[in-house]
């Protein structure tokens, strides 16, 4: 096998490409679930996929149930909470962020890469998750996040999410007053429950899990406590589920009952059939859509509005429009509403 030392001096030796800290996918307006399940069937993962969760409610994970991670959007203060409990985890994998912009991609690696294949042989997680996994697994977790940062795999993939940008500008570090926000994940790990943070030191355990509950109960305390140290004001939080491609669960079901239906020509069993049928067909649109909505996304639109406003500018047109545009934002604002709606 490799050493500990030979892969760190393989990663050191290795010249980074620092186009990987890109603005776009990752950051607080791209928390998508259809930008999130691309994302990481663009790594080479099958079987997954994000939902998005309005509430905390047990009900609301039993529907999406087996759930493998969360990833928990906040805004980020950079104070450090005293009470969480920073420890390393043998055979957890964890890895410090070096990269970025790319808080998202650490999260959702985070989960993928802590999924037992033993334990979860309906999940793919392909040949670029596995072989990062498997070459880092003895490295610190700085090194693990250089291994991330190295993966052309993954430099590719979350790069493919970037919006194009008309203008290339220098990064500024935010100041106190603007608003930051920050992804992280929960999941299960030998019967406990821990947050991976790229920006601390190691996991925060969470507590262990109860024989006579789930994870998510243990998930969900730390979230709302998390919550509520936010004034009632602050509204600016997301919550994504990693659960199983819901197609392959309904197709799972669809088989079921056609076996019940070739011996028991069962009524209920038959509408319970065509429930399934129609929830199918349901999340294929759904695919369909987020197919469509990820290739705008992706879509250079800057050269045809430029061509656009020189033809308006050629016509005369131009000025006129932009006084209407005002007039109508004016008006807006005078109403209490924003321009932008």
């Amino acid at each position: 096998g490799r050493s500990k030392r030979t892969a760190e001096e393989s990663i050191k030796s290795t010249n980074f490409k620092k186009e990987v800290a890109v603005n776009g996918v990752l950051e607080y307006d791209e928390s998508d679930p259809g930008v999130f399940t691309n994302l990481v069937e663009a790594f080479g993962a099958k079987g997954l996929e994000f939902a998005e969760l309005f509430s905390l409610d047990d009900t609301e994970f039993e529907r999406l149930s087996p759930i493998y991670g969360l990833i928990f959007l906040f805004k980020w203060t950079g104070e450090s909470n005293t009470s969480e409990s920073v420890s390393e985890v043998p055979n957890l994998f964890f890895a410090k962020q070096v990269i970025s912009n790319a808080c998202a991609t650490q999260a959702i690696l985070s989960v993928l890469l802590n999924i037992s294949p033993e334990t979860n042989p309906e999940i793919q997680l392909g040949p670029t998750l596995e072989e990062l996994r498997a070459f880092s697994a003895e490295l610190p977790s700085d090194m693990r996040g250089l291994a991330i940062e190295n993966s052309e795999a993954i430099r590719n993939a979350h790069n493919s999410f970037a919006r194009p940008e008309p203008f290339i500008v220098n990064e500024q570090k935010a100041t106190a007053a603007d608003d930051v926000f920050h992804f992280v994940a929960f999941l299960p790990f030998e019967n406990h429950v821990y947050e991976l943070d790229g920006l601390k030191p190691g996991p925060i355990h969470h507590g262990a899990i109860n024989n006579n509950s789930s994870w998510l109960s243990v998930a969900k305390t730390a979230i709302q406590q998390r919550i509520e140290t936010y004034a009632a004001s602050e509204i600016k939080f997301n919550l994504l589920a990693i659960v199983r491609d819901q197609r392959q669960v309904l197709e799972e079901e669809r088989s079921r009952l056609q076996s019940i239906l070739a011996t028991n020509n069962d009524p209920q069993v038959s509408a319970e059939l065509a429930q399934v049928e129609a929830n199918f067909a349901n999340e294929t649109a759904k695919r369909q859509a987020w197919e469509e909505e990820n290739t705008r996304r992706r879509h250079n639109y800057i050269p045809f509005c430029v061509d656009l406003f020189k033809v308006l500018a050629e016509k005369s047109i131009l000025p006129s429009l932009i006084d209407k545009a005002n007039e109508i934002a004016r008006n807006k604002r005078g109403q209490g509403l924003s321009p932008s709606k």
